[in-house]
């Protein structure tokens, strides 16, 4: 039997809240609950197979969502002290705030659904029950969640007077001695 790392989900999910407050970053309960569900199937990845946390997630045409917390936030974040964990999950969390956080709800939710993870685990028109185990056996049979990282780069989403647009970092066109 695999004991968690973390004693609940909530507790991850608030230091993820607490780690906003503190960064000054936004994080809506969509973006939290996807940033949960990456930090369990993560740790299992790069832990062999260890549980972060206990939770049993469902897959749906949006992603993932651990109904637990989904109830509980409901009714708007409750308080609760400052979560504090040993500096392998510290560590670890930090990670995976550095890596996800900086993702609009837009772009991880695009993440998501592009994953290898979504694609063997969703049904369409479906909700399903994704317990640890399951999850444990895909990421050490997938490897990866492969959606990599190539197509979700740092950009921006702005609004104009058009609506919303993809902004990017503007580079030049290479010109050649004929175009001259």
């Amino acid at each position: 039997m695999v004991y968690p790392v973390v004693e609940s989900a909530v507790d991850v999910a608030y230091w993820l809240f607490d780690k906003a407050s503190d960064t000054r970053s936004d994080l809506d309960d969509y973006k939290m609950q996807q940033m949960l569900f990456l930090a369990q199937l993560l740790f299992a990845k790069t832990y062999n197979q260890e549980m972060l946390f206990p939770s049993l997630f469902i897959c749906d045409e949006n992603g993932f969502f651990e109904p637990n917390i989904q109830k509980i936030l409901a009714q708007g974040r409750p308080f609760m002290p400052r979560a504090r964990f040993n500096t392998k999950v510290s560590e670890f969390l930090d990670e995976i705030w550095g890596k996800y956080a900086v993702m609009s709800s837009r772009e991880i939710k695009s993440f998501i659904l592009n994953s290898s993870v979504y694609a063997e685990l969703a049904t369409p028109g479906k909700k399903r029950l994704v317990d640890f185990r399951d999850l444990a056996n895909l990421v050490h049979r997938l490897g990866s969640i492969a959606a990599e990282q190539k197509d979700v780069e740092k950009r921006k989403v702005l609004l104009s007077q058009n609506g919303p647009v993809m902004v990017s970092k503007w580079s030049p066109r290479k010109v050649s001695k004929g175009d001259m």
